[in-house]
């Protein structure tokens, strides 16, 4: 009973902070734009929610693995509502730089908690259900935060935006201490000089986390440059990309999950990755609404696919099953670098050409899929077995 209930909070949890962060989506790149920002500004101030959190990932991943996951994510979920407060002054982009890098302090933490919390209340069996609603989660809160947060710049201005983010974090961190979790190590027998094996010398995870950098080059670019690109053609509400989006992710990353339980990991990742990359090359070729809604579908429902998957298979690669927490926290790196890559340092791709920008993510996604092709774990473990 105890696991459930924990489930059920990490799974309300992840709604609520999704929510929060994707409110700033469609609006951050306006208002950094109408304080007088370039394109280049705004991917770098974008990006560096996830830069930031990279480091602080490895450190929450450790402390995780020492103490205790529920320790983590509530010092995240703090973080993360205080520092809604630095947003409403305005003084200048390097301040707005250092907000975006502070709360990626908090991004880190509820990140490898909440991933954590949800690796230890699942089994082999039924770990691809439970991340699947885990992604389902992720994606209503990427669904309703874009609609709520343009609905409050625009109503009521980007002050009661910034007040409304804080209100909707606040009420996860108050979940949070409602969540009982684990003690760290002290039930296996290893205490807390605990020293998780290096990811590095992981074959597996180190495959699963290549994949996700190069497939999470779409969010990067989607995040900070899809509604420059979609205001430059004349697309009025371009929120609209991102409610379907996050639909659709919610919808297939739900499905996923249970059907990569039943018919394996790799059987979903590949026609996943089809759709995204068809999804990509049309934002390419973006003149209207009717380009920018299928975009949308076939993005979500491919993107919902591969993420979900991928995520789920991480615990199962960890060296150790105490490792899975940090293994996590490796591997969420690897997608915050992928939005990195997508938003920081393609972005002057944008500056030159919009539809260029998404050609070359497009390219970047195929060459996600040849490598897990490639390298996949599932058969390397086969031929393990049969040696």
């Amino acid at each position: 009973m105890g696991r459930l209930k924990d489930v059920t909070l990490v799974l309300m949890i992840t709604f609520l902070y999704h929510t929060m962060n994707q409110m700033f989506v469609p609006t951050l790149p306006l208002y950094i734009t109408g304080l007088g920002g370039s394109e280049v500004v705004v991917g770098a101030i974008v990006g560096l929610l996830s830069l930031g959190s990279i480091g602080f990932k490895v450190f929450f991943g450790t402390l995780a693995t020492r103490r205790s996951n529920v320790l983590v994510l509530r010092i995240g979920l703090v973080i993360a509502t205080l520092v809604m407060v630095l947003y409403q002054p305005f003084l200048g982009f390097g301040f707005l730089a250092l907000v975006r890098l502070l709360q990626s302090v908090g991004l880190a933490g509820f990140v490898a908690g909440a991933q954590g919390l949800l690796s230890d209340n699942t089994r082999t069996d039924n770990r691809g259900f439970f991340f699947g609603i885990f992604a389902a989660m992720i994606g209503l809160g990427m669904m309703v935060g874009p609609l709520l947060g343009s609905f409050l710049a625009e109503r009521a201005g980007y002050s009661v935006l910034f007040w409304g983010g804080m209100v909707v974090v606040a009420l996860a961190m108050v979940l949070s201490f409602f969540v009982e979790g684990k003690g760290g190590l002290t039930g296996v027998g290893m205490g807390r000089k605990y020293q998780p094996h290096s990811p590095w010398k992981n074959r597996n995870l180190l495959v699963l986390s290549g994949t996700m950098f190069l497939s999470a080059s779409l969010m990067g670019a989607t995040s900070s440059i899809l509604t420059l690109h979609a205001n430059e053609v004349g697309i009025s509400n371009p929120s609209l990309f991102f409610g379907l989006f996050a639909l659709t992710y919610t919808i297939s990353g739900g499905i996923s999950g249970y059907l990569s339980d039943r018919f394996g990991r790799s059987a979903l990742i590949v026609p996943g990755f089809c759709l995204l990359i068809a999804g990509l090359l049309l934002l390419s070729m973006l003149n209207g609404m009717t380009i920018l809604i299928v975009a949308a579908i076939l993005i979500g429902v491919g993107f919902g696919f591969v993420n979900t998957v991928l995520m789920a298979m991480v615990p199962g690669a960890s060296i150790n099953a105490v490792d899975a927490s940090n293994d996590l926290a490796f591997f969420s790196n690897a997608f915050d670098l992928g939005i990195v890559l997508g938003s920081i340092c393609l972005s002057w791709l944008a500056a030159y050409s919009y539809s260029l920008l998404w050609i070359v993510v497009a390219l970047i996604n195929g060459l996600g899929l040849l490598f897990y092709r490639r390298y996949n774990p599932e058969r390397f473990e086969e031929r393990k077995a049969q040696v």
